[in-house]
């Protein structure tokens, strides 16, 4: 049986929520799929808050007490990094510079999950990205 789990970038995630055009229609219909597990890292939450008290992101939701409650009421389910993909995403050739995109690919490899993501630096860790 093919593996119908997938993680979803920062920005994917963004896009989903903001239900923006720049999603590709095929990624919207992915995440929206109850027969697919839509993984987010805790990860891209820290990015979010990280961005919005920065200015660089005006997002109502990047400062609620209850953003992963209320991910997971949406169906989302949350990974929570640990050791093992810190580490990991720690000693990864630095094809890409941004720690979160590193830690998700790490948290992809360990797991073996595809990303969904429009990034394609992400293509040079050998994970499988889907845009």
């Amino acid at each position: 049986m093919k593996n119908k789990d997938h993680l979803l970038d920062t920005n994917v995630l963004l896009f989903f929520l903001e239900d923006s055009p720049r999603l590709p229609d095929q990624l919207a219909q992915m995440i929206e799929n109850p027969a697919t597990r839509s993984y987010i890292s805790l990860a891209s939450l820290w990015e979010i808050a990280i961005k919005a008290s920065l200015g660089k992101l005006q997002v109502d939701y990047a400062n609620r007490d209850d953003l992963p409650d209320l991910l997971q009421s949406m169906g989302f389910h949350l990974i929570k990094p640990d050791w093992q993909s810190m580490r990991k995403a720690a000693y990864l050739p630095f094809h890409h510079r941004d720690p979160f995109d590193r830690l998700l690919v790490a948290e992809c490899q360990i797991r073996n999950y595809p990303i969904l993501s429009c990034d394609a630096q992400l293509d040079a860790y050998g994970i499988s990205r889907v845009w």
